[in-house]
């Protein structure tokens, strides 16, 4: 199922169009669909502190898995007050191991206050949402999930619940039919409401002890982890703990105050007798530290802070789209020599400094290995904010903020308002038409509006018509993924806009009058896939800071794109074909966009010759951070469009502040020269490079020297079907003397990476590293993916890699072993059909092997606690787990999915296999399709099975407890 899995992923990139920009994966669009609930759960690495946690965890998984035949489906709570730490307590129990192994579907939802039917049911939703596009009532969706989930053993979270009705009202009904053993994992902070929901189980999580709370606080205040650096502190320390209350985020909130003062006990001491902590006129839970760190903030922060309370709770924000709205609203002050982007992208970083935002997802970018996973963008830098803090924006802002869903929610405050930003929710679809024909006639009359975000699926012509009549004062407008197909003459009416977003849409002209919106910075169109061309007044937008094109027609851009001096992004410009080159702008008009931070350019097989290519003068762009180059896919190219296209991309030299890279479709033979130097110079032309994709460059035979990259952090190289041999050429460079590269040559190649991913390299056979040439002492992760000619992994990498802690191979039919890795603790090996030899990997923990038929050794893996044994026609225990190559009473877990037959010998006490499944503490063996299973617990014991076969054994063969009960 994996490789079958892993090579869909891997086609969907291969047929991707010309216009497929791995950099970006629509960010908008990602946005939207996670405004009301999100169905994946925040897997981000978790600062966890005391014994506690992981009692709680372990002991929810257990009754979690436990067969329980009461009723198909069983209720589960943790409960607590608000920032005590419930959803950390969730997100470990969805992560666990055996919940994955256990449940055929996991789904995360946060629910929270104001949460919405349609939007819950459509998360829920084992399927994709193309399914139900036309679905917006209860009585349309609740048939579809009931089958979408019908016999499948579901695991639903539902996160921040405020109200029994989710359960008894909405769901309990609609997921009756889930098989057998299905859990529902509810967080709640009213226990009443667990109990409405005839919980069977209560897990009630208390507050930190003071010396949890110092250890928290110590380990949020010093992020080097030297937390000797402030044990002079403790006792003033141990003061601020307690009044946090044992509560974590408050800890957390106090510490990125604390972290911003000097270490000594004068300013630690202003921090406790500050006089924030008792402030009046909020909600009592937002008080205390979490005030006191709003408190503590910058005026520049606190309006940026401010600013989520716009969004839904549980919104999950991504960097580059928030800094550009604040920037749209005027909040960011560029200082020096520091654009408005750079100093925005400041402000992010400190608010998830002072931890007002936690990232999002980062550890556990990992745990699935798909393509989509390594080529996905890095720099979005994902936040969410928890829901008190969100609170406290909320109630901060309140005046001038709204998150809307129904009419009586428009100017719902007490008192005169002055409405300011308008988030207009999802869950006003619902229904007719009518609903959003009422917001509509309120908000026009809502004078002082500024922002509005409507990215919504129903919004007619005529109400954007008035909307814009009358809200003319608008300076943020998204209407991302609206079905909108034009917009409305009064359109150029929005002479303050600063930001529109109309990604997505239906849109298949941009008018005219577009030029009249002279203050515009920020146009997003990207993904409208009805668009073909842009109006040529679109060069009057002399204060365009970003224009994103991507996913569109757009073929050839109007002349006097050049005058858009402050262009600081500009995605998906397509270099003009020569047959229509008259009155389209040309590479030569790249020339003065000297602000460019990040391009992207697709069709480079349309530029005409390297002089063309030459006239862009991208080395001399010094705040190029990243850059994207793309061809057209050509199956043949003939060796004038290889030789062409090689002098094109030798003139697109990129400059040295460049930091990321992507080359897509490259048809050359040869890298360009700026890529494969042949000395140490390499480290001096690109110092800042820390980012590297390769996708589909066929036909280069060499890999440049990579290695020379001084701050290369993250490395994919993708479907190079004509690289046979990886040699000291990719880390140090080959000299015209065939020997190594330059006598700058570094001590150490890769001496920053961190990740390594080779994947479809359909002709690779060897990777040649001397054991005498250092290299990637930071590597973590290293994945190989549809290699199947790699006969072996260099002698180099098991000497030096000494980082390793993450090994994924998947198909990869000419390895024959795997050894002397002493750092490596996680292996995923999948698809080694010639693997015989897995030995000496101390330290490692978790271990998966999937049809890996001829591997018989299995040696000095002393660390190992889990492992996943997949082989479906296999009949007997391989013979290094029965002649005890592993040492199975050290292992804490163990997975087999087999044959029957296998499955039926495990079932009889005298079988050859019992003795070795005897000394595991837990087993759970499966059949291909799931549908047969053995459950064996060591201690306490356990044995249940739904094997039903009169061949397999009497109950008095089955294995029993020491009492001799057959069970």
């Amino acid at each position: 199922m994996k490789i079958r899995q892993l090579n869909e992923n891997l086609e969907k990139i291969s047929r991707g169009r010309s216009e497929f920009n791995l950099q970006i994966s629509s960010p908008d669009k990602q946005e939207v669909t996670s405004q009301k609930s999100r169905k994946t759960s925040p897997v981000g690495e978790i600062d966890i502190v005391g014994s506690e946690i992981e009692e709680h965890t372990r002991s929810l998984v257990d009754s979690l898995i436990k067969n329980d035949r009461r009723r198909n489906i069983l209720v589960f709570a943790i409960v607590g007050a608000g920032g005590i730490g419930k959803t950390t307590l969730a997100k470990r129990v969805f992560n666990d191991r055996r919940i994955e192994e256990g449940f055929s579907v996991k789904k995360w939802v946060c629910v929270s206050q104001d949460f919405d039917d349609i939007n819950l049911l459509k998360d829920i939703y084992d399927g994709t949402k193309d399914d139900l596009a036309g679905d917006q009532s209860r009585s349309s969706l609740e048939p579809k999930v009931e089958s979408s989930l019908g016999g499948k053993k579901l695991f639903l979270v539902l996160d921040d619940v405020w109200t029994a009705k989710v359960w008894c009202d909405l769901l309990c009904n609609t997921l009756k039919s889930c098989a057998a053993g299905s859990r529902i994992l509810v967080t709640a902070r009213n226990e009443q409401i667990t109990m409405q929901m005839l919980a069977v189980r209560i897990c009630r999580v208390n507050k930190l002890s003071l010396e949890d709370g110092w250890s928290l606080l110590c380990k949020k205040v010093v992020l080097t982890g030297e937390e000797g650096e402030i044990q002079h502190l403790k006792d003033i320390g141990m003061e601020i703990v307690k009044k946090c209350d044992g509560l974590p985020l408050a800890i957390k909130a106090v510490a990125g105050v604390l972290c911003t003062k000097e270490r000594t006990g004068r300013a630690w001491g202003g921090v406790l007798e500050s006089t924030a902590w008792s402030a009046s006129g909020l909600p009592e839970e937002v008080k205390g530290a979490l005030y006191l760190s709003y408190e503590d903030l910058p005026s520049y922060l606190k309006q940026c802070f401010m600013y989520f309370s716009l969004f839904p709770e549980d919104y999950i924000f991504k960097m580059n789209r928030i800094t550009q709205l604040w920037i749209a609203e005027g909040f960011v002050n560029a200082e020096g020599s520091l654009t408005m982007e750079e100093t925005a992208e400041e402000y992010y970083t400190e608010l998830i400094m002072r931890n007002f935002l936690q990232p999002y997802d980062e550890e556990d970018h990992y745990r699935e290995l798909t393509m989509r996973n390594l080529l996905r963008p890095y720099d979005e830098r994902p936040c969410q904010m928890h829901d008190l803090l969100h609170c406290l924006a909320r109630n901060l802002a309140r005046d001038e903020s709204s998150v809307v869903s129904k009419v009586d929610e428009v100017g719902s405050s007490n008192g005169p308002k002055k409405l300011r930003r308008v988030f207009v929710s999802n869950a006003c679809e619902v229904g007719t038409n009518g609903t959003m024909t009422e917001i509509a006639d309120v908000l026009v009359k809502e004078d002082t509006l500024r922002t509005l975000m409507w990215n919504m699926r129903l919004m007619t012509e005529t109400q954007m018509d008035v909307v814009f009549d009358k809200l003319s004062r608008l300076r943020v407008l998204d209407m991302s993924r609206s079905k909108i197909q034009r917009l409305p003459d009064s359109f150029d009416k929005l002479i303050h806009l600063r930001y529109l977003n109309i990604s997505g849409t239906m849109i298949s002209v941009i008018p005219g009058t577009i030029g009249n919106l002279k203050n515009l910075q920020f146009l997003n169109i990207s993904f409208c896939g009805s668009l073909s061309r842009l109006p040529n007044c679109i060069v009057n937008l002399h204060n365009l800071r970003s224009l994103n094109l991507d996913g569109t027609r757009v073929v050839g851009m109007p002349v006097g794109l050049g005058t858009l001096q402050n262009l600081h992004t500009l995605r998906g410009f397509n270099p003009a074909p020569s047959n229509r080159a008259e009155g389209w702008c040309t590479m030569e008009e790249l020339r003065s966009l000297s602000c460019l931070m990040d391009l992207s350019m697709r069709r480079l097989e349309c530029i005409s010759s390297s002089s063309e290519a030459r006239a862009a003068e991208l080395r001399n762009k010094p705040k190029l951070g990243s850059l994207f180059l793309c061809c057209t896919r050509v199956r043949q190219p003939s060796e004038e469009e290889t030789r062409r296209i090689e002098e094109v991309f030798e003139e697109l030299h990129p400059p040295r502040s460049l930091e990321q890279l992507w080359i897509e479709n490259y048809f050359g033979r040869d890298f360009p020269k700026w890529m494969a130097e042949t000395s140490s110079s390499t480290s001096i032309l690109f110092p800042n490079l820390r980012m590297l994709f390769l996708n589909h460059c066929r036909y280069c035979e060499r890999l440049p020297p990579f290695g020379l990259l001084p701050v290369l952090e993250y490395l994919v190289i993708l479907n190079a079907d004509s690289v046979i041999n990886i040699g000291p050429e990719f880390s140090v460079g080959i000299s015209s003397g065939g020997g190594r590269a330059g006598v700058d040559t570094p001590k150490c190649a890769f001496p920053r990476l961190e990740t390594l991913a080779f994947g479809r390299m359909s002709n690779w056979r060897e990777w040649h590293w001397d054991k005498g040439a250092q290299a990637m002492p930071c590597l973590k992760y290293l994945f190989l993916v549809n290699c199947p000619k790699l006969m072996s992994l260099p002698e180099g990498l098991l000497l030096h890699a000494t980082s390793l802690t993450k090994l994924g191979i998947w198909n990869a039919g000419s390895l024959t072993t795997i050894e002397n890795l002493l750092s490596l603790k996680e292996l995923d090996i999948l698809g080694a059909r010639k693997l015989q030899k897995v030995s000496d990997l101390p330290a490692l923990t978790t271990l998966e092997v999937d049809d890996c038929p001829k591997l018989q050794v299995m040696e000095n893996v002393q660390s190992l606690k889990r492992m996943k044994l997949v082989d479906h026609e296999m009949k007997s225990l391989p013979s290094y787990l029965l002649i005890k190559g592993v040492h199975t009473a050290h292992l804490e877990e163990m997975e087999i999915r087999c044959s029957m037959e296998l499955i039926r010998k495990i079932c009889r006490r005298a079988s050859p296999e019992w003795p070795t499944i005897r000394d595991i503490q837990e087993v759970h063996v499966y059949s291909k399709d799931r549908s047969v299973h053995v459950l064996y617990n060591k201690s306490p014991f356990s044995f249940t099975t739904n094997v039903n076969d009169t061949t397999t054994s009497s109950s008095s063969e089955m294995p029993t407890s020491s009492s001799g009960t057959a069970l």
